[in-house]
């Protein structure tokens, strides 16, 4: 299954578990978890190149969640002492909350909604598919099958009427490769069989 994306998950971090927005989440752990703690002690480090910022920022402008952005523009900003060096505050040296708005809801339902369409739609091709394959493999099994009764018949009339031993011959290694044929035919058969039932148990599970 393919990874949901990192707005998505920050969706659900803060989702409350009833529907009703409430209180603010705090945010620490989802930001230690899923961006990489710059060096607190480089002037490098700033509040306008920090990927978590911005991924905040992102998802404040997009309405989808309230945050106090004037708190967040300290992360990476503000210090604090630590011996005789001065560290600058991130994600986890520091206290942030933030809420899911209706919009956010919405954007979340409507991605999970999607999320399923696309499921059920890959769940119908693949049944298609074993379907069809299923279909082709029994005419194949049919006419094969039949063949191969023609095959014996006709054994049974040369070797009635002693025709000559060359003859037999083909036709008893042809009729072998027939029932070769028929036992390949007969696994593959099972196997997509087998192909159908999980897939019809996994639609049922889903619905």
């Amino acid at each position: 299954m393919e990874e949901k994306r990192k707005d998505i998950r920050f969706l659900e971090f803060l989702e409350p578990e009833d529907g009703i927005i409430k209180g603010e989440v705090k945010i620490a752990s989802f930001m230690i978890n899923n961006f990489i703690k710059p060096d607190p002690l480089s002037d490098l480090t700033t509040n306008e190149n920090d990927n978590g910022i911005f991924f905040l920022q992102d998802l404040s402008d997009r309405k989808l969640i309230r945050i106090h952005m004037e708190t967040i523009k300290q992360v990476n900003s503000w210090l604090y002492p630590i011996g005789n060096k001065n560290y600058k505050h991130w994600f986890d040296t520091q206290e942030h909350t933030a809420n899911i708005t209706k919009d956010g809801l919405n954007y979340l339902y409507q991605h999970r909604n999607n999320q399923i369409l696309l499921e059920t739609s890959i769940s119908t091709t693949k049944t298609n598919r074993a379907v069809q394959k299923n279909i082709t493999a029994q005419i194949i099994f049919g006419v094969i099958s039949t063949l191969a009764i023609l095959l014996t018949a006709i054994y049974a009339i040369c070797a009635y009427y002693k025709s000559e031993s060359e003859n037999l011959i083909l036709i008893r290694k042809s009729m072998k490769q027939q029932e070769l044929l028929l036992q390949s035919m007969q696994q593959s058969q099972k196997g997509i069989d087998t192909s159908l039932k999980i897939i019809a148990k996994k639609t049922s599970t889903k619905k």
